[in-house]
Formats: C-alpha cells, sequence, structure tokens
C-alpha cells in the first residue's frame, strides 16, 4: 500500500478528531472555571458539592465515562421527557469528553488562582480599584499565566483521549485506521498506525508551538 493513499485516508477522519479535541476542550474549561469558583466559595455544602463531583469524575476512565454518557445520557433526557437518541454521536462524545477533563481543568485553574500572592489583591484596592478591576486586572492574568502549562497538558492528554470514541461508532482518524487496517487484512497493519502515531504527533507540536507562542506573547502584555 502506498504512503500517500495511507495518509489520505486518515486524513478523513481528521475534521471529525478536530472538532472533538476544539469542542470538547472550549466546554470542558467553561465547566472547570464554574467549578473551580464553586470550590472556592465560603459555603461547605456548595464546595462540598464541587468536590464530589471532582472526585466521582477523576476517579471515572475516560472510556468508561464516554460509555455512561452514551448509554445514560438519553435515559437521563427521557426522565424529562425529552428524547436524544436519535442525537448525532458526537454530542455524546464531546459531553463525554468535556465532562471528564472540566474535572481535571478546575484543579488547574483553582491551583492557579490560589497561586497568586493574596497582597497584590489587597495593594490593588489600597491604590483606589474596587474588587471587580482588581480581579480582572490584577489576580486573573496572573492565574491565567500560572495556568497555562496545565492547560498545554491537559490539552495534549485530550488529543490522545478522542481516539477512545470509535467504541461508539463515530468515524475519526483511529477507527479509519482500524478500518483500513482491516480491509488489508493487517497486512499493513504497523505501518498504517506508525504513520497514524506521526500525525497525532504532529497535531501536538502544533499545540505546543502555539502555546509557546501565546505564553511569550501574553507575558509580553501583561508586563
Amino acid at each position: 500500500m502506498r504512503l500517500g493513499k495511507v495518509i489520505s485516508s486518515l486524513l478523513t477522519g481528521l475534521p471529525t478528531t478536530l472538532i472533538l479535541l476544539v469542542l470538547s476542550f472550549v466546554f470542558a474549561s467553561l465547566i472547570g472555571i464554574g467549578l473551580a469558583w464553586l470550590c472556592l466559595r465560603r459555603s461547605l455544602v456548595v464546595r462540598g458539592l464541587a468536590r464530589g463531583y471532582l472526585g466521582i469524575v477523576r476517579g471515572t476512565p475516560p472510556l468508561l465515562m464516554l460509555l455512561v454518557v452514551y448509554y445514560g445520557l438519553p435515559k437521563l433526557f427521557l426522565l424529562a421527557g425529552i428524547d436524544i437518541n436519535n442525537w448525532d454521536k458526537l454530542f455524546f462524545a464531546i459531553a463525554a469528553l468535556a465532562i471528564g477533563w472540566s474535572a481535571y481543568l478546575a484543579e488547574a485553574f483553582r491551583s492557579a488562582f490560589l497561586s497568586v500572592d493574596t497582597g497584590q489583591y489587597e495593594a490593588a484596592l489600597a491604590v483606589g480599584m474596587n474588587t471587580h478591576q482588581a480581579f480582572r486586572r490584577i489576580i486573573m492574568p496572573q492565574t491565567f499565566l500560572i495556568a497555562i502549562p496545565n492547560i498545554e497538558n491537559l490539552l495534549i492528554g485530550l488529543v490522545k483521549a478522542t481516539s477512545l470514541v470509535y467504541v461508539i461508532g463515530i468515524v475519526d482518524m483511529y477507527s479509519t485506521a482500524t478500518d483500513l487496517s482491516n480491509q488489508n487484512q493487517g497486512v499493513y497493519q504497523l505501518e498504517i498506525f506508525v504513520v497514524l502515531a506521526l500525525i497525532y504527533w504532529l497535531i501536538v507540536l502544533l499545540i505546543e508551538l502555539g502555546f509557546r507562542r501565546f505564553r511569550k506573547h501574553y507575558q509580553y502584555v501583561t508586563v
């Protein structure tokens, strides 16, 4: 089998992989920020609920989370009279990955926030800023900068986790590679999966490059 045919076949699943990656990361970040905020509340009940969610989600393997969401979410919605059994499988995959990664991102945001010296917040108030200005202009930029390395690592981990969606029948790059290998009765199996690994590696390299440039720009802007 020619290398060009292998690459072109695998790239047919790239758009699905990228859609999964981008959308699940965006939703996971939004949920993670909300969870981090809840974990920092003074209410013991609110913090307890948030920590309980984090514990359950972080203790659930990504593959199991995917299966639980795919088979369990339709039944949960049916309790409210909503039938989502015919919804696109991408919805369930994005939901599962977003739920799974939201817990890790929440911890990244929470730990970064706690790493910022509280004295800077007090100093901002002392020079005339209100609480909103101090949080937005002093605390948040530093929190985000501290969290960037963990966010980068979690995004890279999410790249690899997208390959799990084949178990619910979504045709992504990994699923395409498996089908291509089966069509050739496993004769070119090694070559196919080596090429697939290189494609994933290139995606990770682009993410690392993007974060490196963003980090330099962000540090320059916040100085």
